[in-house]
């Protein structure tokens, strides 16, 4: 029958790999606290920034909710419906730039209005109706801002041209009640916007009026910031770096000082003082570990002793034995028996010869 027997498994082909990269715990240490820090300060700068920008473009929305709000009560209502109500679709002339505007006092009285809140708020503002004809939302008097500059907000044009579908649904709300347009973008930056109602004498809704705040605002105080906390961040994080390679070289060096102590143990050297070696005025785990290693030492050291004094007694022991085997295997052999007859005899004939003298 063949043999079944395998060979043994040596550690060559046991299927590990042996194969190691040496790598410092220090620098082992350093690493992962340096991602940990990575990770931690780059979700701090971005919230901060995103926090920034957030809280700005709230307060951004609040005051212009209140500039939009402040600008009805200086509009007058009843002029601005007579305005809408009495001037022709075409305008009857045009200004230096070629936009057309009504020569009508109507609309250069809530034009005025309009432009004496563009000089306290800066910000553009402008106004539309809603025409009872046809129900479609056409432009009105603005503070000489446009946001369209190609097409210009010329009186009475229909706001489906220069919006889009959005923004009119936004401004039609505006009409009824206060609307606000999150942040969005157009080919001339980015805003945020506001609507709101004019109301008559009687209460009731004769158009709307409007406000942009560009966004420029909110992208300089995110630079601002940025300016700021940005350096403050980088330079607590290489401190903090620094703070881990300090300390985990400290870690590393005591470490290295219980391995050499170690080392000098296996060698024989029982009655080092390894706790001398973790100096620290507060005990921690490197200290009890080399009060570990210091018992370990006492006790090997005894065990050694006691192993020593045994295998003396033992050879002690080995030797009599075999002492009391080499007397045994001379005095039991015939030669000795021989010499043992022979020195009887010649005992007896000494004890003889006195006698027979």
């Amino acid at each position: 029958m063949a043999s079944t027997m395998k060979a043994p498994v040596t550690s060559a082909d046991d299927g590990h790999d042996d194969r190691h990269i040496n790598l410092s715990l220090r620098w082992k240490l350093t690493f992962s606290f340096v991602g940990l820090f990575t990770i931690i300060f780059a979700f701090i700068g971005w919230f901060i920034l995103d926090l920034t920008a957030n809280t700005t473009q709230d307060r951004l929305s609040s005051e212009l909710t209140l500039h939009v709000e402040g600008a009805t009560k200086t509009v007058n209502g009843d002029d601005f419906a007579a305005l809408n109500a009495s001037v022709p679709a075409v305008p009857d002339a045009k200004d230096e730039t070629g936009f057309g505007y009504p020569t009508s006092p109507l609309y250069k009285s809530v034009a005025s209005d309009l432009f004496t809140v563009y000089n306290v708020v800066k910000a553009g503002t402008y106004t539309w109706f809603k025409d009872p004809k046809d129900g479609k939302l056409y432009t009105s008097a603005s503070s000489g801002y446009y946001r369209e500059p190609q097409t210009g907000y010329h009186f009475k044009v229909p706001l489906a041209d220069v919006t889009d579908d959005l923004t009119y649904k936004l401004m039609t709300q505006g009409l009824t009640k206060t609307t606000q347009q999150p942040a969005y973008t157009d080919a001339y930056g980015s805003w945020i916007s506001t609507y709101t109602p004019i109301l008559d004498k009687s209460g009731q809704s004769v158009g709307g009026i409007g406000q942009d705040y560009s966004l420029d605002y909110v992208a300089q105080v995110q630079a601002d910031v940025r300016a700021k906390v940005l350096p403050a961040l980088i330079i607590s994080y290489i401190v903090l770096v620094a703070l881990v390679l300090l300390i985990s070289t400290n870690i590393v060096r005591r470490l290295k000082r219980l391995t050499v102590a170690t080392s000098r143990i296996a060698d024989g050297e029982y009655d080092l003082n390894v706790k001398s070696l973790m100096r620290s005025r507060l005990r921690d785990e490197m200290y009890t570990l080399a009060e570990s290693f210091a018992l370990m030492a006492s006790k090997v050291a005894a065990r050694e002793q006691s192993l020593k004094q045994e295998v003396t007694r033992l050879k002690v022991e080995i030797d009599q034995s075999r002492r009391s085997e080499a007397v045994k295997e001379i005095t039991e052999s015939e030669g000795f028996a021989d010499i043992a007859a022979k020195a009887a005899e010649m005992r007896r004939r000494m004890r003889e010869e006195p006698t027979q003298s």
